[in-house]
């Protein structure tokens, strides 16, 4: 539905040739073959209500403060990499995987893993599979702690939460890919931290943002 009545052209993937249809070149990779970018790297400051950036060619040091903490991929197709924990309140998901991506809004994961979580926090779905919480109970939501590398980013409760009209849609959604990564870190965890996607060296990195 988001495809028939969105208004654009089409959409440029940023992910690796293994995902490319008939193995055609990536737009990204065609860029830093004809030397048009100084560095294999592009990084997203998504903003968090305020104007967002993507920058092609390297990172502008602008955008964040601190180190970029660099995680491997596990494979360069997706932007996957290990997760050592996904956790919040009591639940706790043990080793697992996930894709950094910019194209989800949510954060998406096994549907029986989010109903887990959307039930300990009193979220309800709806016939779209989506969830809906009680928009009094955002100041009681536990954070979202990704762990990895053994390092922990946290997503506040306050920020699993969109509201709109007075509803309160919970930022977390069930979606079950067979043979693809296990949880999508959307843009509801990319507004927490500048995000670095480095091509060359098939990795990804976060730092703490400015902004």
């Amino acid at each position: 539905m988001g495809y028939t009545l969105g208004k654009f052209d089409g959409i440029m993937g940023l992910g690796f040739e293994g995902l490319s249809l008939g193995n055609a070149e990536t737009v990204f990779k065609n860029a830093m073959d004809q030397g048009l970018v100084n560095e294999g790297k592009f990084a997203f400051a998504l903003g968090d209500n305020k104007e967002g950036e993507l920058t092609f060619g390297g990172v502008d040091k602008s955008k964040f403060k601190g180190e970029i903490t660099w995680v491997k991929l596990e494979e360069p197709k997706y932007w996957q990499i290990t997760l050592d924990n996904v956790s919040a309140g009591s639940y706790s998901s043990g080793k697992t995987n996930g894709i950094v991506d910019s194209g989800t809004s949510l954060i998406t994961g096994p549907s029986l893993e989010i109903q887990k979580i959307a039930a300990s926090v009193g979220a309800q779905a709806n016939l779209l599979g989506q969830y809906t919480i009680d928009c009094s109970k955002l100041s009681t939501l536990p954070n979202l702690d990704f762990t990895i590398n053994g390092k922990a980013w946290s997503v506040p409760g306050k920020d699993l939460v969109i509201q709109s009209g007075g509803t309160c849609l919970f930022a977390m959604m069930g979606m079950d890919i067979p043979t693809g990564p296990k949880w999508i870190l959307g843009d509801v965890f990319m507004r927490k931290f500048y995000t670095v996607f480095d091509y060359e060296n098939a990795q990804v990195g976060f730092a703490e943002p400015t902004y």
